[in-house]
């Protein structure tokens, strides 16, 4: 499963942000809504949370969401997007990683959320690269921003375009999610959006130096709502 047509993965520089032409063609239509990893059938619980009243409008949803990037799930995905991408070609180290990422899942449908994305999101990569994640072990999940970091560096983007379009494509998810369930309109998911791009940045310069060590949530009302939410009578969503 993977990325990049070249014979050999090629290893981008991580101190240039350059155009590379195809390579950022391909970055676009991997962090695309229209990429197929099934991301329209989650809400990261956020479906719970707008039902309890916790999101009701554009500022309910940036502090929610700016919570997850500084302080929950969403640092923690930047964290496991940067350490795939570091772990290049080393098969055996991206398995302990992704088998890591998923033990940090706080439910079984954060866990079932990551693993299903991520699975789709390396079968739909491997219209460009066959090769890339070719596991060992049978039994491995690949969780969303495992599989991403390293599809992202096969696919020629810099670490840190890596993380930040890891970052970004989550974002845009949970946005997209509360415009259906608040209802929010579109231009105030624009505004919403807009308002994340400087907290997503934070994030990034915030993780840089961040081990495995330093994973970890402090959302609890969020991971609470992602346990809820299978209870809910009424769902739109998977998660």
């Amino acid at each position: 499963m993977g990325i990049n047509t070249a014979p050999a993965p090629r290893v981008p520089d991580e101190n240039r942000m350059e155009d590379h032409g195809l390579d950022f063609l391909r970055l676009l239509s991997w962090v695309s809504p229209a990429f197929p990893t099934g991301g329209f059938a989650y809400s990261h619980a956020l479906e719970w949370a707008v039902e309890h009243g916790d999101i009701t409008a554009v500022d309910s949803l940036v502090d929610w969401i700016s919570a997850l990037l500084t302080h929950g799930s969403l640092r923690a995905d930047m964290i496991f997007v940067r350490h795939a991408w570091q772990a290049g070609e080393d098969v055996r180290q991206l398995e302990d990683l992704a088998a890591y990422a998923c033990a940090c899942a706080s439910s079984r449908e954060r866990y079932e959320e990551t693993v299903y994305q991520g699975e789709a999101f390396l079968k739909a990569a491997a219209v460009w690269d066959d090769t890339v994640l070719q596991t060992r072990r049978a039994a491995i999940r690949w969780p969303l921003p495992v599989a991403q970091g390293a599809v992202f560096r096969r696919g020629g983007a810099p670490v840190r375009q890596a993380v930040l379009a890891g970052g970004h494509m989550a974002v845009a998810a949970l946005v997209s999610a509360a415009v259906r369930l608040v209802p929010l309109g579109q231009t105030d998911g624009l505004r919403a959006q807009v308002k994340l791009e400087t907290v997503i940045l934070d994030a990034l310069k915030q993780t840089e130096q961040c081990g495995l060590d330093d994973v970890g949530t402090a959302c609890f009302r969020s991971d609470l709502a992602a346990m809820h939410h299978e209870t809910q009578e009424t769902r739109l969503f998977r998660t």
